[in-house]
């Protein structure tokens, strides 16, 4: 072999190790974020014991918090698919209907569940059943800065009472039977009407 093709050689091998080491590494962290936790009960007395002060188990907390890390990224991927290029006030309206919808008891109640569900083959929101890239830049950390606070209780109230939003450019069947509460950027809010 040449001295050009050995090097060529082992930098072809020093990169697919290292892709084979990061694809090993996600495989892994995402099997322990899936897994059921091993409890030791010895463990659990200890948790139990030293986080009385705070009135939860270790345990608990550990789940609420990986629980409220999903419905934070579940909402920002809804804020940041459905109103990247929209200003704050258009991608706070996308948070408070997801928001109003988990509130309301006639949707999932849990921020993850709204944005993933589903009727038939019709997906509430359209970028879930599309293929998409993962997303990021400042769009995205505005979108989790957003999320956070609506997931910890903080309502916009940019679009009170919002359960609906279409782009302006498409009039959709269901905009006729739903109240108009505001338009933001690119899009229309509505709110059942009453009555």
């Amino acid at each position: 072999m040449k001295s050009g093709q050995t090097g060529l050689f082992r930098t072809l091998a020093r990169d697919a190790a290292t892709v084979l080491g990061t694809v090993c590494l996600i495989v892994c962290l995402s099997t322990i974020a899936h897994a059921e936790p091993v409890v030791d009960n010895a463990q659990v007395d200890a948790d139990t014991t030293t986080t009385q002060s705070q009135g939860i188990p270790q345990s608990q907390r550990s789940m609420a918090e990986l629980d409220r890390a999903r419905q934070v990224r579940c909402l920002a991927e809804a804020v940041y698919y459905e109103a990247k290029g929209e200003p704050r006030r258009g991608q706070e309206a996308v948070a408070e209907v997801v928001a109003t919808r988990v509130a309301s008891g006639k949707y999932p109640k849990s921020f993850c569940g709204v944005v993933y569900q589903r009727t038939g083959n019709q997906c509430q929101f359209s970028w879930v059943c599309r293929a998409r890239r993962a997303p990021s830049g400042l769009q995205w950390q505005r979108a989790n800065e957003i999320a956070e606070r609506v997931v910890d209780g903080w309502r916009p109230g940019v679009a009170p009472g919002a359960t609906h939003f279409h782009a302006t450019f498409v009039e959709p069947s269901w905009s006729r039977v739903y109240r108009r509460v505001t338009s933001i950027g690119g899009h229309v809010f509505y709110r059942p009407a009453v009555r």
